[in-house]
């Protein structure tokens, strides 16, 4: 299981799926809803729910097969991983604060009797700059092209 906003579907996004399917036999992914965003600065410049639905399930659908896969909304940071019994591990970007969350999560799920999920930390696709690929990075203007990437 992972989650995110999954805005302007980029390599970065990609990178973390295809890791996913890898390691996982069943993939489920939390997409944050609009209601999640209202607290972003910029987000009238983020796609609508539907939209980002779209895309995300769209490019599953060109690499793996979308029996294994859930997209489920989520409106809050823990997203319900807190009291889901089935999730195995989470699979998180290697950025201080969502490793942070990964953590609290298993706490919450500790204090609700379940048991923890592994945290898998993978890094995050950075660009020429030597700086992270991301959705803010890209609304701010910051363009990247394919091969502009480093892994």
């Amino acid at each position: 299981m992972f989650a995110g906003t999954f805005d302007h579907l980029h390599e970065g996004h990609k990178h973390i799926i295809r890791t996913a399917f890898r390691l996982g036999d069943y993939v489920a992914i939390g997409l944050t809803t609009d209601k999640m965003l209202a607290y972003k600065s910029d987000k009238s410049l983020i796609l609508p729910y539907e939209e980002r639905y779209a895309e995300l399930e769209k490019f599953i659908q060109s690499e793996f097969e979308i029996e294994k896969l859930s997209i489920f909304p989520i409106e809050t940071r823990e997203g319900g991983a807190d009291k889901m019994e089935d999730i195995e591990a989470l699979i998180v970007s290697d950025e201080i604060g969502v490793v942070q969350n990964a953590f609290d999560i298993n706490q919450m799920r500790i204090d609700n009797g379940l048991r923890r999920f592994h945290i898998i930390i993978i890094p995050r696709v950075s660009s020429s700059d030597g700086r992270p690929l991301s959705s803010s990075r890209s609304r701010r203007g910051e363009i990247f092209h394919k091969d502009d990437l480093i892994y």
